[in-house]
């Protein structure tokens, strides 16, 4: 009898142990839930440390105001079911022992969650399960998201897990050496976030398969946008991808990859699944070769089994392949009324480069692309750096950095510039009246003027280098090579 009347007496010194807000709309702040649970929620001086799980009911809310520190034990969660907003500028929510991570966070469906100015660490990560989740200004450094067992991580496969709906932002902050991804949602169900001018460096340290940014579908009412971030691996991390949207399980896949620079990763950035449609414009994507082996990656841009992506004005230097297209995938890389002026250098493997492989048996649009940069190319030149399954299933003429530009037009107007090397000051002479532009050789516009029939001179402020002048006059076009000294 008494040793029944022990583990009764410890069972509910356990249950007490943890604590769950009474669910009648009750508004805490940290001061005042540490009132209501001393022993859970203990203040320690200016710092909070929380000794069990505790549970924020649906109706309850949770206002953090204070600048100060949450220390969590190990193997204790926090569960939002209510209102969970920062209005501090400085939190952090960190393991009482770093060695010891606590489980982590988690916002149930139907809660409402704005985490700002919040530093999350050495914790299990965040998990989302409602919808019109707000991150702003944080930081989340070394959660270990391969936690397993009764005491796992609540966000078991990126330091952020977003699992469903739309509304979600995610902006202003940085993912750091976390053990998985930065952030990721399910490969499954419909999941739309915008994610905006945040850092991420190192995550994915147990280098398993995992980009550091890493959706799935989004349904067909919404996208996600992933805007302005940087995107930087750690090189002795073999297997971090940069960023990836993709709808392996099915499903309508929307997305917009803009403004990005993603360098140092195992790929730059990739789509894999049908049903999909998107925009990968003006991202910069460098150096992303990290595991090296050409078979298993190494893309600057590679589409999967893709709808319809268009691809403009990105930089493309450094990866193993330029851009891949697989699958069928269906690329548009430029077109006649809207080029592409992507720019490719040194994308290359086993003495290869390759800036663009088509292995589909698609035709595909790649028109107005500068395909070696830093050179002034031809046909042959362009060629050598395009490989297709089969023949003659890239058009990709007309180019940048061409010799002559690569223009296809027939007819064109007599044009002459001396002195030819020049000093930014020449004479350009001409058989019709028009217009120039002088190009550099990556293709863009440094210099633009209206020309007379005749002797023209021409005054610039150019860097030296290899340029081209085009000039457009009654339906003619005509280039020719300036240098510049």
């Amino acid at each position: 009898m008494k040793k029944f009347t022990f583990l009764f007496v410890m069972c509910c010194g356990f249950i007490n142990a943890q604590f769950t807000s009474p669910n009648n709309g009750t508004n805490y702040t940290l001061t005042s839930l540490s009132a209501a649970a001393p022993t859970v929620l203990v203040k320690n001086g200016t710092d909070y440390t929380l000794t069990a799980d505790l549970t924020l009911s649906a109706t309850d809310k949770l206002l953090i105001d204070e600048n100060t520190t949450l220390k969590v034990n190990s193997g204790v969660a926090i569960f939002v079911y209510g209102e969970y907003k920062t209005t501090a500028t400085n939190f952090t929510i960190t393991a009482s022992d770093i060695t010891a991570p606590y489980r982590g966070i988690r916002f149930e469906e139907g809660s409402v969650a704005e985490m700002k100015n919040t530093r999350v660490e050495y914790g299990g990560g965040v998990r989302v399960l409602t919808t019109g989740f707000l991150m702003d200004n944080c930081i989340l450094y070394k959660n270990n998201n391969s936690l397993s067992g009764s005491t796992g991580s609540l966000a078991s496969s990126a330091a952020l897990a977003l699992f469903q709906g739309s509304g979600h932002v995610v902006k202003n902050s940085q993912f750091l050496e976390n053990s998985r991804a930065g952030i990721n949602s399910g490969a499954s169900g419909a999941l739309a976030v915008d994610i905006i001018n945040n850092y991420f460096y190192g995550n994915n340290t147990d280098n398993g398969n995992y980009p550091q940014i890493n959706m799935g579908p989004t349904g067909s009412a919404d996208s996600t946008r992933v805007v302005n971030n940087i995107v930087t691996g750690n090189r002795a991390i073999l297997r971090a991808g940069g960023i990836s949207v993709s709808g392996l399980l099915g499903g309508t896949t929307r997305f917009r990859v803009e403004g990005n620079t993603v360098r140092d990763n195992r790929f730059g950035i990739t789509h894999q699944g049908a049903g999909t449609s998107g925009i990968v414009r003006n991202n910069i994507i460098e150096n992303n070769n990290t595991e090296n082996n050409p078979n298993l990656g190494g893309s600057g841009i590679s589409l999967t089994g893709t709808q319809n992506v268009i691809v403009r004005n990105n930089q493309i230097r450094g990866n193993l392949w330029g851009i891949t297209v697989l699958s069928n995938a269906i690329i548009d890389l430029g077109t006649e009324e809207k080029h592409g002026n992507n720019i490719f250098k040194n994308n290359g493997n086993n003495g290869t480069t390759t800036a663009f492989f088509n292995n589909t048996p698609n035709t595909v649009n790649a028109i107005g692309n500068c395909w070696r940069e830093d050179e002034l190319s031809n046909d042959t030149m362009v060629q050598a750096v395009i490989g297709s399954l089969n023949p003659n299933t890239v058009n990709f003429k007309p180019y940048n950095c061409a010799e002559i530009m690569a223009v296809s037009d027939v007819s064109k107007s007599k044009l002459s510039v001396y002195p030819n090397p020049s000093k930014n000051h020449f004479f350009l002479e001409t058989e019709n009246t028009g217009n120039i532009v002088i190009q550099d050789i990556s293709g863009k516009v440094v210099f633009s003027s209206i020309v007379n029939k005749g002797k023209n001179e021409i005054n610039t402020n150019l860097q030296s280098g290899v340029y081209i002048i085009t000039q457009q006059s009654e339906g003619k076009k005509s280039n020719t090579k300036l240098i510049i000294k």
